[in-house]
């Protein structure tokens, strides 16, 4: 059975469909690829500043922990010192207050 010219044509039309969307998807890669280059230049680009910015970072939380520790052992002695500081202008006070009266009675 020879085909005929119809069926012939047919199956080149559907050849070139075919064709045609292999050559859009490829095309359609071709941009995704370009896209996905343009962001990971983007994202080297931030972590290369970011890096910059933060390189020195650990060495400088690492000397703020050090520093809150210290403080930290130091706050027994500062509340210590605070409560005296506290009972000393408590007694001050307690001295204005009831010698006044008794000084003015002894200028009479």
């Amino acid at each position: 059975m020879i085909p005929t010219t119809g069926m012939i044509w047919i199956v080149i039309g559907c050849n070139c469909l075919i064709a045609l969307c292999a050559l859009w998807v490829a095309w359609q890669l071709v941009k995704l690829r370009q896209t996905l280059r343009g962001v990971a230049r983007a994202l080297l680009d931030a972590e290369r500043s970011t890096h910059g910015v933060l390189g020195g970072a650990p060495e400088v939380i690492i000397i703020g922990q050090r520093g809150v520790a210290g403080l930290r052992s130091q706050l027994p002695r500062w509340q210590r010192q605070q409560r005296n500081v506290r009972l000393f202008l408590t007694l001050v006070s307690w001295i204005s207050r009831y010698s006044t009266p008794w000084l003015r009675r002894q200028r009479r």
